[in-house]
């Protein structure tokens, strides 16, 4: 008989065994699961997905946190491809990470282009995928169960290869549409505010926010807290109000 693959093992022991959990971002990101990562239209996520991929490629800091250097595959289906080049060479002009362009609509949907996708993955050999967006590609009904329908295709297609789904709620809702099936089954969801990047699931993450602001090019850039109180007491003028 085959044996058993479990281990019962004392917990006083099995605390003390070492993480085997290595950081893509420095405790932002681990090298397991599958993140969602969510917010309104328009308030930047590819953009932001952009960054720590163009970061983690070339294994420099990302919102002045530690990286490890990973080869990253992008697949870009919420944009035309004329505006994902536009984005890019404001993001990442030097980029050496590779992202999958002129995504036919709700391929998942699609047993031939699924296929496709995984033999461009196998070809990739990548260490991280971003998948952007739901909506883009599947025809599944988000509302319901049939969410994780594509959620199943990704994690198919990415077998032990750590992901990311972009995800965005319709206008005027607040929470991502069949948000409880998708943050259920997520290992850890990022939620993208105007001013923070808020960690809603992640048992390994231990800073459930971080702050951010944009800089003159766009780009999202780590904010200390102290720049946040600041601008709670100041006055569009810039003057303190008392």
């Amino acid at each position: 008989m085959p044996l058993f693959p479990g281990r019962a093992v004392p917990v006083v022991t099995f605390v003390k065994e070492k993480q085997h959990v290595s950081w893509l971002i420095e405790g932002l990101l681990p090298d397991t699961g599958w993140t969602l990562f969510v917010g309104k239209p328009g308030i930047g996520k590819s953009t932001f997905a952009a960054q720590f991929c163009n970061a983690m490629a070339k294994g420099v800091p990302f919102l002045e946190r530690k990286t490890i250097k990973t080869e990253v595959l992008f697949l870009q289906a919420d944009s035309p491809t004329d505006e994902w080049r536009e984005m890019l060479k404001r993001i990442a002009p030097t980029g050496i990470w590779y992202t999958m362009v002129d995504v036919p609509n709700k391929c998942l949907g699609n047993p031939e282009y699924v296929t496709a996708i995984k033999g461009l993955i196998e070809r990739v050999n990548p260490g991280y995928v971003v998948f952007d967006s739901l909506y883009s590609l599947t025809a599944w009904p988000i509302n319901t169960e049939a969410v994780l329908m594509p959620v199943g295709i990704c994690k198919q297609l990415c077998g032990n290869i750590p992901w990311m789904l972009i995800h965005h709620p319709p206008q005027n809702e607040s929470r991502a549409a069949g948000h409880h099936s998708l943050a259920a089954n997520c290992s850890s969801e990022w939620v993208l505010l105007k001013n923070k990047l808020k960690i809603e699931k992640g048992r390994l993450v231990k800073d459930k926010e971080v702050l951010l602001s944009r800089d003159e090019d766009g780009l999202w850039v780590a904010r200390e807290e102290d720049e946040a109180v600041q601008s709670a007491y100041t006055g569009l003028s810039g003057i303190p109000i008392l």
